[in-house]
Order: C-alpha cells, then structure tokens, then sequence
C-alpha cells in the first residue's frame, strides 16, 4: 500500500508538469531512490514516459490510455451525450462537463461549435480552480458543507482581475447559486470569456457535474441572450439529471431563475 501511495504522490505531481527525479525527491520529501524505483517501475509500464534531453518524466500511453476510459464509461456522458450533440449547434462557443476531483474541476468533455466563433482556451484547461469560474461555483455550491468549509478556509489564488479571491465574496455567491440554480462568471478565469453553468444531480446527494457553456463576455452582456444561455444550459442539466434517475420535485433543489 506505501508503494501504491507513493506512486500516487508521483502521479499527481507529473499531472501538473513533467519533473526530474530529484525535484520529485525534494517536493515529495521522500529519498531519491525510493522515488527512483518508483519513476522506473512506473516508466516500464509506460505509465509515465522519460524525455532523453531533460530527464524529466511525464505521463504516458499507458495512462493515458487508462483515463479514456474514465470518460468513456462516465455516467454522465452514457446518458448525456446526445443531449449535448443537439446541444452543442446552439451554443456561440464552447460547450464543457466538469466534475469535482478534490479541490479541482475537471473537465469530461469540452467542444467547440464549429459555427460559432472560436473561444480562447487557456493552457490548462482540464483542471481548474474551482473557484475561478461558474462550473467551480456550481460544484462548490452543491457540496457537503465540510468540504466547503474547508476549501473557503484555503488562500484563493488569483487567475484574473475578476477572480473572486475573498472567502466571504465566494461564500456569497454559493448561497445565490443555491437559491437560483445556475451561476455565470464574467472574465473570472479568462479575461474577455464569460461562462454560464448549472448542475447536473443523479441520485445521490450533490450534484455529479456541472454543465457549461463558455463565451465571449459580449454574449452575456446582452440580456436577451444571456437569458436565452441560461434556459439552454438548466434545461439540458435537468433533461440529463432525470436520465441519471434525478427528480426535479425531490426537496433541497433549486428551480428558481434569477442571476447568480
């Protein structure tokens, strides 16, 4: 189990950026040849992959081969996929599933309309702070309290000028998501992009995922359209909700329609 662990810390670090074995050593505070051992065995499996001109290791074929079928067989896109195909031709930018994994969202699926003009991605696109934009919001407001809590209590880094940084600000707009039922973010993560979100709910307690689309911050400012956005998105998250065995009169659920 130790070594399952630490291959896991290992893991976890590459995800971020490819490192050497002794930066792996010195962030992980672990000896250099246990990590090395680790890298190796992880290295034949080719769970991670070695560049020859920097010695650095990163993941490889095997895991990513491996994390394909997390999204394949994801509950939310077996039944959601063709409500997001019909979806997608409405939608002026990009459409995206994400789904909390500790302090992060991570994106399922993320498709540009191909009609629509083409909106800016940022680097790291599949795994964001989830207090950076709506689909964090979104997750966040549909969390157990402790987990909350204990995420508001962390320092909230600043992505952009309009990244809500302020535990109480952030806190604030939690309790509005929770009585609307969607969030929007302007320029939060990305300067120029605004994003309208709501959450997708099966079963269990919390919400699985969020659903969003992600636009230029001109769409938005256009009411009309901003509303339009709104129904599109809370109208699919319900119709894939209900195809998870969700019920939009179970208690504790928001239906209301006003800005978060």
């Amino acid at each position: 189990m130790k070594s399952l662990s630490r291959s896991t810390l290992i893991l976890r670090a590459l995800a971020e950026r490819p490192r050497r074995p002794s930066e792996l050593s010195r962030e992980l505070g672990k000896p250099w040849a246990t990590i090395y051992r680790t890298v190796r065995v992880l290295t034949d499996e080719e769970i991670l992959r070695r560049d020859p001109d920097t010695g650095a290791y990163a993941l490889g074929p095997t895991m990513w081969s491996l994390a394909s079928t997390y999204g394949r067989d994801h509950a939310v896109l077996g039944v959601g996929l063709g409500y997001l195909e019909q979806m997608l031709p409405q939608v002026p930018g990009l459409l995206k599933v994400t789904e909390r994994c500790a302090g992060e969202a991570v994106t399922l699926f993320n498709e540009q309309n191909p009609q629509a003009t083409s909106v800016r991605r940022i680097h790291a696109q599949y795994r964001l702070p989830l207090h950076g934009a709506s689909f964090g919001h979104v997750l966040l407001a549909h969390s157990d309290e402790e987990f909350l809590e204990e995420y508001l209590s962390l320092p909230l880094p600043r992505v952009t000028p309009g990244t809500i940084t302020d535990a109480e600000a952030l806190r604030e707009r939690v309790a509005q998501i929770r009585e609307h039922g969607y969030a929007i973010s302007r320029g939060e993560l990305q300067a120029g992009n605004s994003s309208v979100s709501a959450p997708i709910f099966s079963r269990r307690p919390g919400a699985i995922a969020a659903l969003s689309v992600v636009v230029p911050i001109e769409v938005v400012e256009q009411q009309e359209r901003c509303d339009e956005l709104v129904r599109l998105v809370r109208t699919t998250a319900l119709l894939i909700s209900e195809s998870l065995g969700w019920r939009s009169y179970h208690p504790g659920h928001p239906t209301g329609s006003a800005h978060a």
